[in-house]
This record gives structure tokens, C-alpha cells and sequence, in this order.
């Protein structure tokens, strides 16, 4: 397997804290064989720094899940929405992030080595074009996104884009936050904050 590039993950530790980061301690050797590939080195690096969680509450990067567990979400749930979506070419593609305008950030898994897989993203809210490559790394996207280093927004929702101080919050960090009666993002008292839908 080729290693990603250093500068991609650097450059992304550089500018997003993981002070609410969790190391998600995946069993990547379950996933692999479930799967029956790998992952991209730079999502399982990701994975220990950040785990899953959310960016600026505009951006949702995926637990990773077997194939099966398809009804939790996650890396399952939203690749099967994905390849319904997906009619080009033989190659399938793998959800890794989600959007607060129903955006889906996938790697198109064209390559043996899954540091070789481009990025692609389905862009709900633009429909020329729907989907749109790019030959990077998840970091160096979530990168370029910080620091507008594309033509235009790759995304239909723009709070990301030039985010020169992005903040990440682990899902379970958001959770016990909720619970202690907190907005997550707003870091105020929040008197809805453990409200259920089922209250």
C-alpha cells in the first residue's frame, strides 16, 4: 500500500483541533474482511485522531460500519445510498461524509490500493454536474474546502468553504455534551439539548 501524502493529514491537524476527537478504535481486520477491501490509510489515521463525528455542524464524517449494518447508518447506510445514485462506469463507490444539504463525499473505488481512490462527491443541491471527481486524499479535500483551493465550493452547502478555524466534534463528545444539557456547538446551556423525539 502507498502511504499518503505527510502534508495532506499535517495540513488538516494544523488547522482543525482534535482537542473533541476520540480515537473511534476500529477493528480495521473485521472491516476488511466484512468489506473485502481496505481503507484509505488516511481515514484510519482520521478515525484515531478525530473518530466519527461532525464539522462545524455542517459536515458528518462517517462512522465506519460493516457492509450489513446497513439499517445503522454510517459508512454502510449512506454507501448503499450512494450506489443507488451512481450510474457511471463499473466502479462502486464508498460513502465517507455526509452534508447538512444531503450532500454525499464518496471514494470512487476504482483502484486495488485504496490510497489511489479519488474523491467523489454528489451534490444534491447542483445538478450540473451531479457528481463531480477529484483526485485526493479525504484530507486533502476537507483541506481544500478550508482553504478554497477549488475553482468554486465543491458542495451545495458553502459553511465550510474558506473555514479558516473549523471545529470537529466526536459524535460521542456531541452525545455527552447533549446529555450534560449543552448546544455542542454553541457551548451554551441549551434547554432542548437532551430533548427525544420520543418525549
Amino acid at each position: 500500500m502507498s502511504s499518503v501524502p505527510p502534508g495532506d493529514l499535517a495540513r488538516l491537524l494544523s488547522v482543525m483541533p482534535t482537542d473533541q476527537g476520540e480515537d473511534e478504535q476500529v477493528d480495521w481486520g473485521a472491516l476488511r474482511s466484512a468489506w473485502g477491501f481496505g481503507f484509505p490509510s488516511d481515514y484510519v489515521a482520521f478515525m484515531s485522531h478525530y473518530g466519527a463525528g461532525g464539522i462545524d455542524d455542517s459536515f458528518s464524517v462517517l462512522v465506519p460500519n460493516a457492509p450489513d449494518l446497513v439499517g445503522q447508518g454510517g459508512v454502510a447506510g449512506e454507501t448503499r445510498n450512494a450506489n443507488g445514485l451512481w450510474t457511471a462506469g463499473t466502479a462502486h463507490v464508498l460513502a465517507w461524509g455526509v452534508t447538512v444539504a444531503a450532500d454525499v463525499i464518496c471514494w470512487k473505488t476504482e483502484h486495488e490500493d485504496p490510497d489511489r481512490w479519488p474523491i467523489l462527491v454528489w451534490r444534491r443541491q447542483k445538478s450540473s454536474p451531479r457528481w463531480v471527481e477529484y483526485d485526493l486524499t479525504m484530507s486533502g479535500f476537507l483541506c481544500g474546502l478550508f482553504f478554497q483551493e477549488f475553482d468554486d465550493c465543491p458542495l451545495s452547502d458553502s459553511t465550510l468553504w474558506g473555514s479558516r478555524s473549523p471545529r470537529f466534534i466526536n459524535n460521542r463528545q456531541e452525545q455527552r455534551l447533549y446529555d450534560a444539557g449543552i448546544g455542542p456547538w454553541t457551548g451554551r446551556p441549551d434547554p432542548y439539548a437532551d430533548l427525544s423525539f420520543d418525549d
